[in-house]
């Protein structure tokens, strides 16, 4: 499992003997076998930065821009003009005889 905030640098993984471990800013401050006891702790301590790091509202200008990058992303992943595939090897023919 992993679960991040980058904003505040906050991360939830499993670690390799089954524990899941929160990091802030790369130190451990926290260590359970419980994963619901983690996922807990690990919103309780978005929620909080949160208020800190208030998210970036994108201006006109810039969510116009994105989503014109999304509609070429999305244009050049499923063009339909790209032609169909040719056979690589000769047909099957059944010759009798000779």
């Amino acid at each position: 499992m992993k679960l991040s905030f980058l904003p505040g640098n906050l991360f939830l993984n499993s670690a390799d003997d089954g524990s899941l471990t929160i990091s802030l800013n790369g130190q451990e401050i926290f260590r359970t076998r419980s994963q619901k006891s983690a996922v807990t702790k690990f919103n309780a301590l978005r929620e909080e930065m949160e208020q800190r790091f208030p998210p970036h509202e994108l201006s006109p200008e810039q969510k116009a821009e994105a989503f014109r990058e999304m509609i070429k992303d999305s244009l050049v992943q499923h063009n339909s003009l790209g032609g169909r595939k040719k056979k690589t090897t000769a047909g099957g023919t059944r010759t009798f005889g000779g």
